[in-house]
């Protein structure tokens, strides 16, 4: 049941009062005031919908309450008609640059003022229920934005675990592998141990490759957590780029080893920094080496080449194989979501897609290097990312 409106009459005058409260009848709740005071206390309570406040008052006349009205949260809504007895242009004009809706003068026309507070509290009404529209429609929407994140965030992470699913068997040989050296170097170390004297510096050799083995298998292991962790929400940081690479080496060497797949990797500076999110530069560097080993594991030529190019601002990632380039009849479409070229059930044609907007939300590019002979893919991205329209 939608409340009673109200209003709030404020005059020095008890007669003036009387004369509000037979004009208006009984179609509002009516509160009165005789003094400016008296309003602003009934006010730290009350949010009338119209407020008829007399100009001329001792102590704190009708403009300042006004302007302490216009002051207050929570009288956002409500309409100020001033009254005086006077009809001076400097008053009116006064009176509105305070905040106030509108002036009437005195003596009253019932039938007017009746009139003026029915069209203020039809506009008092209409005023609120556009608000609680509005927040409510900010809140859907803030709902929805939410809702489309999400399901963004588990495409990306569904396009993500597909190419670690076909990375899959290289990365377990990968491991796999570095373990049996370590089992075999413990059979030699434990048949060691067996022997007098015991032979120092051949044990040191052996501990030193155990040891460096097991590095090798906590780098893949890590590099695999930094791939498979949901960064949506990360914050960007400074990372190397040359070990944000050698991360992402470390899952897809085992493939190109299986393929026979040459991989050039340019010497990356050791300081080359970067702003980013790193799993998901990885997941994009990741994307295109393993497009590009699939594209060249059936050519006589097997080569991947990767080199980096910098300037003071941006730095330029190219990955570059030995196919023939990308066909111009598949180049407008190769970013396109579910678009692939690859046999059906290899691949789900979201990579490039997402890799692309992966890149754009670092404020960066992908592209296809048309110019090319070869296929060539080329990332740019800031080193810093941008504040306030600048890098």
């Amino acid at each position: 049941m939608n409340r009673k409106q109200t209003i709030l009459a404020v005059d020095d005058e008890p007669r003036n009062l009387k004369i509000l409260r037979l004009s208006l009848k009984d179609e509002w709740g009516l509160k009165t005031a005789a003094s400016g005071e008296e309003a602003l206390e009934i006010l730290k309570t009350d949010a009338p919908d119209v407020i008829l406040l007399d100009i001329m008052m001792p102590g704190l006349d009708g403009y300042e309450i006004c302007r302490r009205i216009r002051q207050t949260p929570k009288l956002e809504f409500t309409k100020v008609i001033l009254v005086s007895g006077k009809a001076l242009l400097e008053e009116r004009l006064k009176g509105y640059e305070v905040g106030a809706d509108d002036y009437m003068t005195k003596p009253f026309i019932p039938d007017e003022l009746l009139a003026k507070v029915k069209v203020f509290m039809r506009l008092n009404l209409v005023e609120q229920q556009l608000k609680d529209l509005t927040l409510s429609l900010d809140e859907k929407v803030r709902v929805r934005t939410q809702q489309l994140a999400d399901a963004e965030a588990k495409l990306v992470n569904s396009a993500k675990m597909s190419v670690l699913g076909e990375m899959a068997g290289g990365i377990a040989h990968e491991i796999n592998t570095p373990l049996g050296v370590i089992m075999l170097v413990i059979g030699q170390v434990q048949d060691l141990l067996l022997e007098q004297p015991i032979n120092v510096d051949v044990l040191l050799k052996l501990t030193a490759r155990i040891e460096k083995t097991t590095r090798k298998i906590g780098e893949i292991v890590q590099g695999l957590r930094t791939f498979s962790r949901d960064s949506g929400r990360d914050n960007f940081e400074t990372k190397s780029l040359k070990e944000i690479i050698d991360s992402t080496l470390n899952l897809c060497a085992e493939k190109f080893k299986y393929s026979d797949v040459a991989l050039t990797i340019e010497s990356i500076p050791e300081n080359l920094m970067i702003e980013c999110r790193a799993s998901q530069l990885s997941q994009v560097f990741l994307n295109l080496l393993n497009n590009a080993c699939d594209a060249v594991e059936k050519r006589n030529e097997k080569w991947i080449k990767v080199s980096v190019q910098q300037n003071e601002k941006f730095v330029k990632i190219r990955v570059m194989d030995s196919g023939p380039g990308i066909p111009i009849e598949v180049r407008d479409k190769l970013f396109q979501p579910f678009f692939t070229t690859k046999d059906i059930g290899k691949g789900t044609g979201l990579g490039l897609s997402i890799s692309k907007g992966l890149i754009e939300a670092h404020h960066g590019s992908l592209l296809i290097d048309s110019n090319s002979v070869n296929t060539c893919f080329e990332i740019e991205v800031p080193k810093k990312q941008f504040i306030d329209g600048a890098v």
